[in-house]
This record gives structure tokens, sequence and C-alpha cells, in this order.
């Protein structure tokens, strides 16, 4: 092998690294460009339902807006209530909700977008 061969060798490697090093440094910028982005949703939806399972007060009906009332777990919270503090709790609040089919009262579903003002909700399929 001959020194002008070693060089374009080298050469050849030395490009194939820079090209490396400038896709790496694009995929960390875009992954922190992700990153801000999802950070700023979850500060946007902070509070809100979505994401979360509720369960259908009213009827919902497609194009006609309905009542959800979120579930919340029951560990921890209840578990520690006197009879005394159930009689007096408040009942839970209620949001207003739309679908794109019938989902009927008492159904649990998943609210997928929305905001305080009328969410849009998907009924859970029954789990097995």
């Amino acid at each position: 092998m001959s020194s002008v061969e070693t060089g374009r060798i080298l050469i050849t490697l030395f490009q194939i690294l820079a090209v490396l090093a400038a896709l790496a440094s694009a995929l960390t910028l875009a992954r922190h460009m992700v990153e801000k982005r999802v950070r700023s949703a979850m500060g946007r939806h902070m509070g809100s339902l979505v994401g979360k399972r509720a369960l259908v007060v009213s009827d919902l009906r497609a194009g006609r807006p309905g009542l959800i009332r979120p579930l919340e777990s029951t560990t921890g919270r209840e578990s520690g209530r006197s009879h005394a503090s159930l009689e007096n709790a408040t009942p839970p609040a209620t949001f207003p909700a739309m679908a794109n089919q019938l989902i009927s009262r008492g159904r649990v579903v998943r609210v997928t977008g929305g905001d305080p003002e009328g969410y849009l909700v998907q009924p859970l399929e029954k789990e097995r």
C-alpha cells in the first residue's frame, strides 16, 4: 500500500467520522427540542383530565354534549375517611364532554383532549 492510498483511506475515515459527529449533534438538538415541547404540553395539561379515565354521568351522543366525572383512585384518600365526613362530602365535579358515538351513562371513558369547557372522550374497551 502506497502513501497515497493510505492518505485517501484516512481522509475517507475522517469524512465518515465528521458525518457521524454531525448526525449525533443533529439528533441531540432534535431530542432537546422534543423534550422542551413535551414539558410545555405537560404544563398546559396540568390539572386537566386529558389522558385520564372518567365516568359518564349523562349520555354522550355524537354532536351533543354530555357530562363526565373524573375517576379518582380510592386508595389512601377514602380509606382514612370517617362516616361523618362522607355525609358532609361535596358531590364530585362534572365536566362537559363530547364523543363521536353514543356512550351511555355509567361507562368508563378515556379523555383524549380538550379543556375544562369541553373534553373529547373515547370509550374504553372492556378488559379481559
